[in-house]
This record gives C-alpha cells, sequence and structure tokens, in this order.
C-alpha cells in the first residue's frame, strides 16, 4: 500500500491518560480538547460505525496520539487526518472540519468526500 492515512488524536496515549480523558468526556464534554475522539469513541471502546467503516478503505490506516508523534508528522492543530504519500503528507482533516461534524456518520461522509480523485 503507498498511502496511508493517519488520524492523531489531541490525547496522549496509555491507560491512566485514556481513564482522564473518559473522565473529562463524562464530566465535561463541550470542554474535552480531541473532536476525533469524541467522533469515534465510546468510554472505552471505539464506535463500531467508524471500525467497521475503516475496513472498507483502500489505504493503510495508523491512529497516533500527541507523544507518539515522529519529527516527520507536519506541524498542524490535533486531531487531524493526514494522508501519508511516498513524497510526504497532506493535510486530509483539518481540527476545524472534524469540529463540525455532529457524529461519526458526519465524520465518514467527510472523509469519503475527500476521496474524490
Amino acid at each position: 500500500m503507498s498511502k496511508e492515512i493517519i488520524f492523531i488524536y489531541n490525547a496522549k496515549s496509555g491507560v491512566w491518560n485514556g481513564i482522564l480523558d473518559s473522565l473529562h468526556k463524562l464530566s465535561s464534554p463541550e470542554t474535552y480538547p480531541c473532536e476525533l475522539c469524541q467522533l469515534t469513541y465510546g468510554l472505552t471502546s471505539m464506535n463500531w460505525e467508524w471500525k467497521s467503516y475503516l475496513r472498507t478503505l483502500p489505504y493503510k490506516v495508523t491512529f497516533l496520539h500527541l507523544d507518539e508523534l515522529g519529527s516527520s508528522i507536519p506541524k498542524v492543530q490535533f486531531p487531524a487526518a493526514l494522508l501519508k504519500r511516498r513524497n510526504g503528507y497532506e493535510l486530509l482533516i483539518s481540527k476545524e472540519e472534524m469540529k463540525s461534524c455532529k457524529d461519526v456518520k458526519d465524520l465518514i461522509i467527510l472523509l469519503n468526500s475527500k476521496f474524490v480523485d
């Protein structure tokens, strides 16, 4: 596969951080900083519709947290989705675009609209 979609959460990795994030989403969802997490995760697991959709994509799909980013990842506002090609990265979905999605269905529609090439 020559192309890869990299989804980057605006959150740190690890069990403890996951617990803290879940508590934040429960107690104050309007201030939670990761729209990607809000749209694609419940309290403990990935949304089944999102998970099923990802399996249909003809791309390798990778998820990264802020503390897992390498120096080659472009500096953009997170969360974001990047398309990795042989010659570099392209911003596929910006933080603002994710913020405009009301639910996972909107995110799927948005992502599908990016593949009209």
